[in-house]
């Protein structure tokens, strides 16, 4: 795997540095020397140029140009060579890469990437891009870090852990998934407030078009009422005319029975009249012979009785003359009656033109009429209902149901989120067990050397905002206890923090790693018996580059690690070095 290598580190009007440079080597470097000789400047260096945040919070940037000087630079010399076809830096297509910055008096600075100005950002993503973040202390640990890191949360402690070990991922997916959920949730109480809205204003939509539907239809059977009633009154009037009609009818029919039978009683009558004329010519002969007596009794009684059939027949004439007259009368008016109701038919037909296909019905005008002052009384009720109603009901009733499948979207969306973040947080979960798991021996081993015991466990891994990561060390029989800036003395806290990084190493993905007088407050012992482990990693993991800084005398160092001597001579800063590094 190929690994980026910080080859060289040239610093020019830097601090107590006129100019050096500076060789590193993979594996153990070691920068020794007494105190105020520029050691730690060297580091200090280091993180100027690849824009670490610590070194421009503890000083104005300015403060680090050598007095009398108006620019200071800091190359940093990486080497970018392939390793099976792979570079460390793909996007940099070269063998070495050189990152410098360029500091002015004048507080302004600029970066360079192989002589190109880049951006602080670039800069930055650079080392990222290797798994180097050098604002993380687990990384490059300045002087003083030591105790920082003793009182740092155990919050702050886990996500620095989080991100050397490259696990942040897992930590950032989960605030990614809360991330979308928080906006799921927004989104879901927005949609269920417009859905709740839209509810509202479907419902007034939906009476308004009930009402204008049932208006539509009054209004409909209004017509149709309307029509109804001038078919009703055409067909009363068809009616009228054919009552009349048939009437007049039948009074003709008896008009012409009574003519014939006045006919027929003229014609008794006159046969009679003539029948009596000649029943008294023989009645008047018979008077003149005496011998005829009873001849002539029985002639008196016949013309009585032809006088008498003849009065009744006459009588009779007279009245059927009387009722023949009446029924002319009659007639007369039934016939005056039907031009009136003809004439009422034809008004009633020109009307009913106009008024629609013609209607069949038995109902009266009043049934009709009622019917109508019901159904406009009706439409009164309803007042006036505007007329687009149903094209807003309908334009509604879309944008509820659109809404209602967008909430039911979004709830699944929340209910997949929720179950997505549970499963994140257990992979989360399960990375960081297996790496206490694992680091927890290696870092009770490194406390077992110097006669200490401890552990390292996490603390509230439920929430992710609060999860940590504790640090627990005892020495000399006592109970293991939290790792802070009051339980241990400074000695303590240096061993129990070195053998926390030492137990780190191995997950480690920075390609360099450096720490600045981490036995400062260390007794020769534990001094010694942390060397000896860090050399004894160094020697387990030869391709990562580890900077030392100590102003300790070393023994029993060997010929693998690159040794660095820093002095000042005369107010100047120089270097050299003791031993050189495998390759």
């Amino acid at each position: 795997m190929a690994r980026l290598t910080l080859s060289e580190v040239i610093l020019e009007n830097f601090m107590s540095y006129e100019y050096a440079r500076v060789q590193l080597n993979r594996g153990l470097n070691l920068i020794s020397g007494p105190n105020g000789a520029g050691k730690s400047s060297i580091l200090l260096a280091i993180s100027v140029a690849t824009g670490q945040s610590y070194t421009e919070r503890s000083r104005k940037l300015s403060d680090l140009i050598r007095r009398g000087k108006e620019t200071a630079r800091v190359t940093l010399v990486l080497n970018n060579t392939a390793v099976d076809g792979k570079r460390p830096v793909p996007i940099i297509n070269s063998d070495l890469i050189t990152v410098s910055r360029y500091l002015k008096k004048d507080g302004t600075y600029w970066f360079e990437i192989n002589s190109k100005e880049a951006s602080k950002f670039d800069v930055n993503r650079l080392f990222k891009s290797v798994g180097m973040n050098p604002d993380n202390m687990l990384i490059i640990m300045h002087q003083n870090m030591i105790e920082e890191f003793a009182i740092t949360s155990p919050e702050e402690k886990l996500r620095m852990v989080e991100e050397a070990v490259g696990f942040l991922p897992y930590r950032n997916a989960i605030f990614d998934a809360e991330e979308k959920l928080s906006r799921i949730l927004g989104e879901e109480e927005a949609t269920t407030q417009l859905l709740s809205s839209a509810e509202q204003t479907l419902a007034y939509w939906k009476d308004l078009n009930d009402r204008h539907e049932e208006k539509k239809r009054l209004l409909e059977r209004k017509s149709y009422l309307e029509r109804e009633m001038v078919w009703a009154q055409v067909i009363k009037n068809e009616k009228a005319v054919a009552s009349i009609e048939e009437r007049m009818r039948l009074k003709s029919a008896q008009l012409e029975d009574l003519r014939r039978g006045i006919a027929e009683k003229k014609a008794a009558a006159e046969q009679l009249w003539s029948d009596y004329l000649a029943e008294k010519e023989r009645l008047r002969a018979l008077i003149s012979a005496p011998e005829k007596l009873k001849e002539r009794g029985i002639s008196d009684e016949r013309l009585d009785s032809i006088v008498r059939s003849y009065v009744d027949a006459r009588v009779e004439e007279a009245v059927m003359r009387y009722r023949a007259g009446e029924l002319d009368r009659e007639i007369g008016d039934l016939k005056s009656g039907l031009e009136e109701a003809k004439v009422m038919l034809g008004e009633a037909l020109r009307g009913a033109k106009g008024a629609g296909d013609r209607i069949q019905t038995t109902r009266t005008l009043m049934e009709i009429s009622d019917e109508i002052r019901y159904v406009n009384a009706h439409l009164l009720s309803l007042g006036d209902v505007p007329e687009d109603a149903p094209s807003m009901f309908e334009a509604y009733k879309k944008t509820y149901q659109e809404l209602k499948q967008k909430a039911a979207v979004v709830g699944e969306n929340r209910k997949h989120l929720i179950e997505e973040i549970a499963e994140r947080k257990r992979i989360w979960r399960e990375v960081l067990e297996r790496l206490v798991a694992e680091i927890t021996p290696i870092y009770r081993d490194v406390l077992s050397r110097v006669g200490g015991t401890g552990e390292i466990r996490l603390s509230n891994m439920d929430d992710p905002e609060k999860a940590g990561i504790e640090v627990t060390v005892g020495f000399r029989g006592a109970s293991p206890v939290l790792l802070d800036a009051y339980a241990q003395s400074g000695g303590e806290r240096a061993v129990a923090t070195m053998a926390f990084l030492l137990a780190l190493q191995h997950q480690l993905k920075s390609p360099v790693r450096a720490v600045d007088e981490f036995d400062v407050h260390m007794d020769p012992f534990n001094r010694e018996a942390m060397m000896r482990m860090l050399f004894s990693f160094m020697n387990e993991n030869s391709d990562v580059q580890f900077i030392v800084i100590t102003p300790s005398q070393l023994s029993a160092v060997g010929d693998f690690a690159n040794i660095i001597f820093v002095q000042n001579v005369h107010g100047k800063s120089e270097v050299a070095r003791a031993a050189a590094a495998r390759a």
